[in-house]
């Protein structure tokens, strides 16, 4: 009876871990903006956060944002995104008055492909993971898009003066003083086929054990 409960308890622990370690979500949803998987007026976008984040080196291997403010726009555009990330010791507060550093040699390609939408959110999984060290510098997300597509109504949540996140424009210096709110890692909580296949044996076991000690119970009552 043991063996069996604590085989169950195992299975309902592994069905419970359908979150990495390391999932980070940056800002606070306070307003939201268009830019840049809605309205794209510029072939780049940049973002920085603040290294301080983060609480220690960290394997980047999905980028997410959020729809909560605006639920009623849900269409992003059609276009071909490509994000870069690199460090930088840029300033937070003044990001977004200066111009744009273009993609070189630091810059590292993670994603390229389409942005698509489902549930709130939009999740872009890398195609290969980015290592990132906050002692290095704070964190730059570089978006390209060299499409200029249109029909996109998508309003992502923004977090506005905190300190925390910054955007700007590659051709316009201007003083958004703000940046998409950011999960990295923050895999939506859906297990895996072979985990609901370990839930629901977890749970047929305790049944089964729950039954056969009702049975005992009954025999010498």
């Amino acid at each position: 009876m043991k063996r069996i409960l604590l085989a169950a308890a195992a299975a309902l622990c592994v069905a419970g871990a359908v979150s990495p370690a390391q999932a980070l979500v940056v800002g606070t949803a306070d307003t939201s903006s268009s830019i840049p998987f809605s309205y794209f007026h510029a072939p780049y976008y940049q973002q920085i956060y603040n290294a301080s984040s983060f609480a220690g080196p960290t394997s980047i291997s999905q980028i997410s944002f959020y729809n909560t403010l605006s639920p009623a726009t849900t269409t992003p555009l059609a276009d071909t995104f490509t994000f870069y990330l690199s460090t930088s010791n840029a300033a937070i507060a003044t990001f977004d008055t200066n111009n744009v550093t273009f993609p070189d040699a630091t810059f590292t390609e993670v994603f390229s492909g389409k942005a698509t939408y489902v549930n709130g959110r939009l999740d872009f999984a890398l195609t290969s993971a980015f290592n990132y060290d906050p002692s290095k510098g704070n964190l730059v997300l570089t978006v390209k898009d060299f499409d200029f597509g249109s029909g996109g109504n998508l309003f992502l949540d923004a977090d506005k003066n905190t300190g925390l996140t910054n955007m700007r424009d590659s051709a316009f210096p201007y003083d958004y003083n703000q940046g998409l709110v950011t999960g990295f890692n923050d895999f939506a909580a859906v297990p895996e086929p072979a985990t609901w296949g370990l839930m629901i044996g977890g749970f047929g076991l305790v049944g089964a054990a729950l039954r056969r000690k009702r049975r005992v119970a009954s025999a010498f009552a």
